[in-house]
C-alpha cells in the first residue's frame, strides 16, 4: 500500500516523504528504483502546508471543515532514514517523486538476521512482525555489550534472554554477578530452570559463596576501594613477608596464613614490630577498620563474623578455583552478592574477574592451542558505574579489561539506567548497545555519542520506547535494529503465543 512520495533528501542526509497515509515513527517503509530496493525507517513527523503559518493560525480560529482542496493544502510530512539497500549500504538516494510503499512480508523475509542468539521479534514501529531477531554471539561477546534503559523497561529481561541463547548453545561461558538476586529464580523462572547452571550464594540455597582471606591479594583492593597510599603500600609490603606471617601463626593451624589475617588479628604494636617500623602501628589499626568495613566484618567478643569472609584456613578448592572451572566447562555461574555491602559486593566481583582475566592472558602466551579451545566469556554486572566510573584513582580489572578483554576471549555486559556515568573512553569500548528506552536526556547523549552506528537520528524512537522495545545497535549488525524482546518467563515456560512483553 502506498504511503507517500520522495519530495527531498540526499546522500548521508535524511529523505523527506509527503505522507499519504498515517506512519508511526520507527515504521520501516520501501521505495523501489531502477532494480534498487530501498529499506527506510520514518525517525520524525511534522505538520506541513502550501499557505504561509500566520494565514493558518488565523484559520484555526474559524471553521475549517470547508477549506477549498484541504488535503492538498495541509499535510504531513515524514523523515526517514535510509537503513540499506537490497544487501549493501545506503550509498544512493531514491529520485523525486519516487512512490513509498508500506513494507510486505515478502521485503522481510530478505531481512535475514545472522546469528545464534534469538532475541525477540522485529518491531515496526508499535507493531511487531514475524520476523525473528538473531545475535551472533561470538562476535557481541569479546566485543563487549551495554544494556540501558529506565527501570522496569526490561533490561534483566534481556540480559535473561541473551544469558538463555549462549546457555544453550554450550559454547560459551558466563559469569554474572547478581546484587538485586534476581537471575536465578526463586518463586519464579530464572536461569536456574536451565541446565549448566551453577549458583553461588551466601543464603544457603545453592553452591556456597565463602571468601578465605588466604586467597586475596592486595590487588584485589587496590583500584577498587578507597585506600591511602600508606595502606596500599602496608598490604603490598605485609603480603611478601611470608616467612614472618608464619611464624606468626606457629601453632594455630585453624587460621588461614597471610597477609590479610596478620592485619585483622595481631596488634597494630605486633605489626610495626613485624615490619620492624616499615607499617606504623597507627596505619595497621586504621588499615584493620577499613578491611572489616569492607568485608562487612563485625567483632564480637574479640570474634570476627562474616556472611561470606573466613579468616579460617580453606581446606578444599577456592571458589576461585571452582568458577575458573565452570567457566572451563562452559557454564553459567551466578553470583549472589545481594546479602552484601557495595565495598565487599566489588571486592567479590573484581577478584573473581582478576582470576579469569589472569588465568586467559597466561594462557594465551605460555600454550597457544590451549587458548584458543577455551571458550569466550561474557561477565555480566549490573549497576556499571559503580565499577567502571572509577573515582579511586588506581586502575581497576573492569577498566583492563573493557581495554584489552576481546584479546582474550572475555567481554563486558554491563548494565545500567545512567551510562552518563561511565567514562566515555569505556563507553566507546562498549561497541554493542541495546537501548531499552532512556528517559534521560543526558544519557542519551552519551549513548548516541559513543555508538558504533550513527542514531542521532533515532533519538526521538529512543525516548518513545515502551517495556520490551529495544533499538540495538552494533557494529556486527547491518542497521539499527529495533526489536520487540522475548519475555523470559514466557520463553522458558515454551509458550508458542504471547511471546513478548
Amino acid at each position: 500500500m502506498e504511503i507517500g512520495k520522495i519530495i527531498g533528501g540526499g546522500v548521508g542526509e535524511n529523505v523527506k516523504i509527503r505522507l499519504e497515509r498515517n506512519v508511526d515513527i520507527g515504521d520501516i517503509v520501501i521505495a523501489e528504483e531502477n532494480g534498487k530496493k530501498f529499506f527506510m525507517k520514518i525517525v520524525d513527523i511534522f505538520l506541513s502546508s502550501q499557505i504561509p503559518n500566520q494565514f493558518v493560525e488565523d484559520m484555526a480560529s474559524r471553521e475549517t471543515k470547508n477549506i477549498f482542496d484541504k488535503e492538498e493544502r495541509f499535510y504531513k510530512i515524514g523523515v526517514a532514514k535510509i537503513l540499506k539497500i537490497n544487501n549493501g549500504a545506503p550509498r544512493d538516494v531514491p529520485n523525486f517523486f519516487t512512490n513509498i510503499r508500506e513494507i510486505e512480508k515478502e521485503d522481510l523475509e530478505e531481512l535475514k538476521f545472522q546469528g545464534e542468539i534469538e532475541i525477540g521479534k522485529l518491531r515496526l514501529g508499535s507493531k511487531v512482525s514475524d520476523i525473528s531477531v538473531f545475535l551472533p554471539a561470538e562476535k557481541l561477546i569479546s566485543h563487549h555489550m551495554l544494556v540501558v534503559a529506565a527501570t522496569g523497561r526490561g533490561k534483566s529481561n534481556f540480559a535473561k534472554v541473551f544469558l538463555k541463547g549462549l546457555t544453550e548453545t554450550e559454547k560459551y561461558s558466563s559469569i554474572v554477578f547478581d546484587p538485586h538476586s534476581e537471575y536465578y529464580g526463586k518463586g519464579s523462572y530464572g536461569l536456574g530452570d536451565l541446565n549448566n547452571t551453577i549458583y553461588y550464594t551466601p543464603s544457603g540455597k545453592g553452591e556456597e559463596l565463602k571468601i578465605y582471606a588466604e586467597d586475596l591479594s592486595p590487588f584485589d583492593f587496590i583500584g577498587i576501594v578507597e585506600l591511602s597510599d600508606a595502606q596500599k603500600e602496608a598490604m603490598i609490603l605485609m603480603s611478601r613477608m611470608k616467612d614472618k606471617i608464619n611464624v606468626a601463626f606457629e601453632g594455630n593451624e585453624n587460621i588461614g596464613k597471610c597477609w590479610i589475617n596478620i592485619f585483622l588479628l595481631k596488634s597494630g604494636d605486633e605489626i610495626e614490630m613485624m615490619t620492624g617500623g616499615k607499617v606504623k602501628k597507627g596505619t595497621a589499626i586504621v588499615l584493620k577498620r577499613r578491611l572489616m568495613k569492607v568485608l562487612d566484618i563485625r567483632e564480637e567478643n574479640g570474634e570476627l563474623f562474616s556472611k561470606i569472609f573466613s579468616t579460617e584456613k580453606r581446606k578444599s578448592a577456592s571458589i576461585f578455583e571452582k568458577i575458573l572451572e565452570n567457566v572451563r566447562n562452559r557454564k553459567t555461574v551466578i553470583v549472589d552478592t545481594s546479602m552484601v555491602g557495595e565495598d565487599l559486593e566489588k571486592i567479590i566481583s573484581s577478584s573473581i574477574l582478576n582470576r579469569v582475566f589472569d588465568y586467559y592472558r597466561f594462557k594465551k602466551q605460555e600454550n597457544e592451542r590451549e587458548f584458543e579451545s577455551l571458550p569466550e566469556v561474557l561477565v555480566v554486572f549490573e549497576e556499571a558505574p559503580r565499577v567502571l566510573s572509577n573515582d579511586v584513582g588506581d586502575k581497576n580489572v573492569f577498566e583492563r579489561v573493557a581495554r584489552e578483554g576481546r584479546k582474550f576471549k572475555i567481554g563486558l555486559c554491563a548494565i545500567t539506567q545512567m551510562p552518563s556515568l561511565i567514562p566515555a573512553e569505556i563507553l566507546s569500548q562498549m561497541n554493542t548497545k541495546v537501548i531499552l528506552g532512556i528517559p534521560s536526556p543526558e544519557d542519551r547523549k552519551a549513548v548516541v555519542n559513543s555508538s558504533s552506528q550513527n542514531i542521532s537520528d533515532e533519538t526521538k524512537e529512543i525516548q518513545m520506547l515502551d517495556v520490551g522495545e529495544a533499538l540495538i545497535t552494533s557494529p556486527f549488525v547491518d542497521f539499527p535494529l529495533p526489536v520487540k524482546i522475548y519475555k523470559f518467563d514466557n520463553i522458558i515456560n515454551k509458550k508458542k503465543t504471547d511471546f513478548v512483553i
